[in-house]
């Protein structure tokens, strides 16, 4: 079985274009499933073959996986604002129909990629894998859709399907500018100078951001080291976003000081501008999810990722220049 083929998905996703290579680099052949095929950028001659279609097709998903002996699924709706159905059609079935398949074609082992968001409602200022996982409340459809897809996995492991679970914090790294990759997008923001001088609270919030290349070698190393139906935390630097602020408008030659917003005001602000968003079916301008966000605690520990995988993250001044350097 070791020379069985790969099973992956979400590949031309922001962290799947990173695991890619590192599969192709240890000649590993593998199959994949992409909607589009024209987005997915491989040497010529790679031992890749494509399916395509979506994870929302059981079909698809059966035929990718036939044949292989380990998978990776990284694929998930992320994108702002996209339908809710489309959230639950990528994030909940689609999630459901890869453990089904891996299940029934008795894959070896599994690396699913939920998130840190899946603990929003623990309020802890500290958390890690022993954080409460709450459907009280939710931010947004993503959030809802990482839940209940996490649950879903949490399931399948509990019935014995050797699933590993693995969760990133918010993920930076140059050159891609998907809806995700705020630190990226800030860091245009500065190059640019269309930096708004204002911060929620003083920017006291912190932030847990992780190297996406970190984030790439971490489910490598769950797939080689992780234990099936445990979950591993894969983050990297906790920053407040005053001290982030700072430390990219070094970067840009930027000195200048920001002020500061309350808060507090906001929902009822947010509730406003959802309300008037559905009388005219457009986005709302501000969420409710993300004032509790704002309000929210996002500081993490991967020390169990550490122990147990031999997880290491890239310093941060390092992986922020190079973000800087490709934004």
């Amino acid at each position: 079985m070791s020379d069985a083929p790969i099973f992956v998905t979400g590949v031309t996703g922001f962290i799947g274009k990173r695991l890619l290579p590192l599969l192709l680099a240890a000649e590993k052949r593998i199959h994949v499933i992409v909607r589009d095929p024209s987005r997915l950028k491989v040497p010529e001659g790679a031992p890749l073959r494509i399916f395509s279609g979506d994870i929302g097709d059981p079909g698809v998903v059966r035929r990718a996986m036939e044949g292989c002996a380990e998978g990776y699924h990284l694929a998930a709706l992320v994108r702002h604002h996209a339908d809710p159905a489309e959230y639950e059609r990528s994030n909940v079935t689609g999630t459901r129909n890869v453990l089904a398949a891996a299940r029934e074609l008795r894959l070896r082992r599994l690396v699913y990629s939920s998130s840190v968001i899946v603990y929003a409602n623990d309020t802890s200022p500290m958390k890690d894998e022993s954080a409460r996982l709450g459907g009280d409340v939710f931010n947004s459809d993503y959030h809802r859709t990482k839940y209940y897809a996490h649950l879903e996995a949490a399931r399948f492991a509990a019935e014995g399907l050797p699933v590993i679970l693995v969760m990133p914090s918010s993920v930076y790294g140059p050159g891609d500018a998907t809806d995700s990759n705020r630190v990226f997008h800030w860091c245009r923001r500065f190059k640019q100078g269309r930096v708004p001088r204002w911060l929620p609270d003083a920017g006291k919030l912190v932030l847990n951001l992780v190297y996406w290349e970190d984030v790439a070698r971490g489910i490598l190393l769950a797939m080689r080291k992780g234990t099936p139906g445990e979950g591993y935390v894969l983050g990297g630097e906790n920053i407040a976003i005053r001290d982030l602020m700072i430390k990219i408008g070094k970067l840009a030659g930027d000195g200048r000081p920001f002020r500061s917003f309350p808060t507090a005001p906001l929902a009822p602000l947010a509730a406003l501008s959802e309300g008037a968003a559905k009388i005219f079916r457009t986005r709302p301008l501000l969420s409710r999810g993300l004032v509790r966000a704002l309000r929210g605690t996002w500081a993490f520990s991967s020390d169990k990722a550490r122990r147990e995988l031999d997880y290491a993250v890239t310093p941060f001044d390092e992986a922020l220049r190079a973000t800087f350097e490709g934004a």
